[in-house]
């Protein structure tokens, strides 16, 4: 078997997943994406950094370097398709057999090509497990329930937009949807979303996989940076879906919402039932 290579968009999520695969016995290595902000001081001896428009010199390096397998971690921005960005030949004939510009016909296409090579895509959830939550309450504080219908609202939203590969949040109070994401990110839309309702307190942030989530790719990710966005936009549920989003640090990210009054509530196949149902990590 050859070695994994972690694609590594910004964040701690890349550093997270080497270091699990270092733990399952693995050598891996970060192909840091120069259109993040990777950070490869961080592990300067596992970091090749790399150009995502440029995926005829991924390949010859994966070759190079042994990899058969890529997994897919960190924040890599959606706008970057529009940001008059040089592409490789290879990019291009990509770019040219997915269907669309959205996020799942493209990285569908990037792994078909990948496939051609002998290198396979593997599932995120296989190496960042634990940063995956069971359905219930994670802070102590019980929802009203006005925050239990919002949240059963929101993420039945959230899920369509995630469908339709628009994004995978939306925000809500009152039963209302306030915004929406796109391109911009999850952060951005939650602004927004504060900037439309004065930072009333209450609303509800609603982050969701798709009906049928491709788990090698884009998993929804929320951590304590998240958090501070929600408290700076006036928001006070974060909404989340059992075990298919990736929670960065998970105990401080639930310590942080507890010392801010935040709740985080992940959301299962029992619905509103489980909600206040709290679980310990």
């Amino acid at each position: 078997m050859g070695r994994l290579g972690i694609v590594a968009g910004g964040g701690e999520l890349p550093f997270i997943g080497l270091h699990e695969a270092l733990r399952m016995g693995e050598d891996p290595i970060l192909l840091g994406l120069k259109e993040s902000d990777f950070d490869a001081s961080i592990e300067p001896s596992r970091s090749i950094s790399v150009h995502l428009t440029k995926i005829g010199s991924i390949l010859k390096l994966c070759k190079k370097e042994k990899i058969d397998r890529i997994l897919l971690t960190g924040k890599v921005r959606k706008d970057l398709l529009f940001k008059g960005l040089k592409f490789d030949l290879k990019a291009l004939a990509i770019l040219a057999k997915s269907i669309n510009r959205n996020d799942h016909p493209i990285f569908m296409a990037i792994a078909d090509e990948f496939l051609k090579h002998g290198i396979i895509f593997e599932s995120q959830k296989k190496y960042l497990a634990p940063l995956l939550l069971r359905q219930g309450r994670y802070t102590k504080k019980k929802l009203s329930s006005d925050e239990i219908e919002d949240v059963a609202f929101g993420m039945e939203y959230a899920k369509k937009i995630a469908d339709l590969d628009i994004g995978q949040s939306v925000v809500v109070l009152g039963k209302s949807v306030v915004a929406v994401e796109a391109v911009e990110g999850t952060d951005e839309t939650i602004l927004r979303a504060g900037q439309l309702i004065h930072q009333k307190t209450g609303a509800v942030v609603c982050k969701s996989s798709k009906s049928s989530q491709d788990e090698r790719f884009d998993l929804p990710t929320v951590g304590v940076q998240t958090l501070e966005i929600l408290k700076k936009a006036g928001c006070r549920t974060l909404a989340i879906r059992e075990n298919e989003t990736i929670v960065i640090r998970p105990v401080d990210t639930i310590d942080y919402a507890e010392k801010n009054k935040i709740n985080i509530v992940c959301y299962g196949n029992q619905g509103k039932k489980a909600i206040n149902q709290y679980q310990k990590l």
